[in-house]
Formats: C-alpha cells, structure tokens, sequence
C-alpha cells in the first residue's frame, strides 16, 4: 500500500503527464511530475510549480490538480522526505534539515530548464516553508508564490513531545496514535482523510527523524532580498496550523498578501484556483 502511493502516475482528462526521477544534490533523486495541458493555447501558459507539505501523497490535490493541468503546464515535486525520494545513502538527521531539504529545489528547476522567474509556485505546510526560505535566501525567487499554512515553527503539543525520540520499533503504533488523535481534533472532513492517507504512506524511519529535526527548527524572518509577491492563504477553520503565523508573515514579507479562504479543504479544490490565479494575476 505504502509503496504503491508513491509509484502512482495520475492521469487526468485534458492533460499529458510524465513521471521523471531527478538527482538534486548528489545521492537525491527526486520524483517529479510534469503535465502538459493538450490544448495548444495553455501549454503556452506560465508554468505552475507545486510544492506539497510534509509526506503528501498526490490524491490529495487530485480535485485541484485534474482542473489545474488542463490550462497551465503543472511541475509537481516531491521532496526528500517523502517515499518516493531515492537516498543513495544512510539516512540521517542532517539530510532532513529544512534547508538542506529546501536546496534541492533550484537544482531540480535547473535541470528542466526552467526559469523559476518565470513560473508562478504554489507550497503547502513543509512545501509553502521550503518556497519561503528559497525566498528569504534568494535561491528560488518566482514571478509570484501562493503559500498554503506555512510553518514558522513545527511546534509539537505537549503530549507528543516525549514521544518524538521513541525507538522505530513503536512508530507505527504511535502513528495509529496521532490519526486517532487528528480524528478529534480538525473539523474538516477533507483534511482528516488527507493527514490520515499521509501518515499511513510515510516511511517510518524518514517521519521519525523529520519529527525530530523538525522541532528544532524555526524560520528566520529576516526578509530584505526579492520583492517578488507572496499571498498567504488564510483558513479560519484549519485547527491543525498557527492562524498568526500566516499574519506575521504577512508583515515580515515585502510585497505580501493575506488571502482568506474558507477553509483547508477548500485549497485543495478546484473552486479555489479562480482566487488563486487572480492574485497571481494580478502582478501580470
């Protein structure tokens, strides 16, 4: 099951895809898709790249991506953490640092030739903090760049803490633990089904060094470099992230822009591409 997910090639009516394995930094092979819309006219379009968060299967953007790729070339890439990553290596703590994760991006770009200065980006939790450090650095500045629910911080709660270092062996049974947990907490329907589906397709040893390296780490928010412009969306409903980081950002960021919507799920859907294409057009 585990496996199967990340081999996945989604087709969708309207569009071409490809499924390439990219090495970024040396021993990282990126798995990256790439649709092509069949129309003439949108494969002339801005390309489209598509950071997704923390160990995202696709079928969780299937609504947003099947609308999507039909009028815009659409890159979508998955990062280090995520299964379908090929480590040439051991895994350690130190590959899973949020920067060094965030490096491998400007390769991948480079690789297909394509000019991020002329691609719109959109990221979500790990993907929308990846977009913004490339951003904060100046290693991966977009023509404009939408973030989903980024992460300041991954602040655990308190009860998880002593259970970030646990042994491997329990992992799976703490991972039953936190979907248990997640199916109390987060209002959206849409939103359990994707956390569960993503916890349930994560490489065991990956997520727990991730967790363990993801709580130390929080974003610098020193940003003086690039203008590019930067909406954040804002979901009052999504329990699962810090509401005030989308509003700190918001003032941290030169050139950015708060965008509430109604809810997580409603990112996800093709209903929300009208807004988010709006912003992104409106630098146009």
């Amino acid at each position: 099951m585990q496996s199967e997910l990340w081999q996945e090639i989604p087709e969708f009516e309207g569009a071409s895809v490809e499924q390439h394995w990219i090495e970024a930094n040396s021993g990282f092979h990126l798995r990256v898709l790439h649709w092509t819309p069949e129309q003439e006219q949108a494969k002339q379009a801005r390309t489209l790249v598509m950071i997704p968060g923390w160990n995202s299967v696709p079928e969780g953007w299937f609504p947003i991506l099947s609308e999507w790729v039909k009028h815009r070339p659409v890159v979508y890439i998955e990062t280090r953490e995520k299964g379908s990553c090929r480590i040439d290596s051991a895994i350690s703590k130190e590959i899973f640092l949020v920067p060094n994760i965030a490096s491998d991006l400007p390769i991948i770009l480079q690789k297909m030739q394509l000019n991020p200065a002329e691609c719109d980006a959109i990221g979500s939790s790990l993907g929308a903090t990846l977009l913004l450090e490339g951003l904060r650095e100046d290693t991966l500045v977009f023509r404009s760049l939408v973030v989903l629910s980024p992460n300041l911080a991954f602040i655990p709660p308190l009860w998880a803490r002593p259970l970030i270092p646990a042994p491997l062996f329990m992992y799976n049974a703490l991972v039953r633990f936190v979907i248990w947990y997640l199916e109390k907490i987060l209002k959206e329907e849409g939103q359990r089904i994707r956390y569960r589906r993503t916890l349930l397709a994560a490489p065991i040893d990956r997520l727990r060094l991730c967790s363990m390296v993801f709580k130390n780490y929080k974003m610098d928010l020193y940003f003086t470099g690039s203008s590019a412009p930067v909406g954040v969306l804002r979901a009052s409903s999504d329990t699962l992230h810090d509401h005030s980081d989308a509003g700190i950002l918001s003032k941290q960021i030169p050139n950015c822009t708060l965008i509430d919507i109604e809810s997580n799920q409603f990112a996800h859907e093709a209903a929300a591409i009208p807004v988010i294409e709006q912003f992104m057009e409106s630098f146009g």
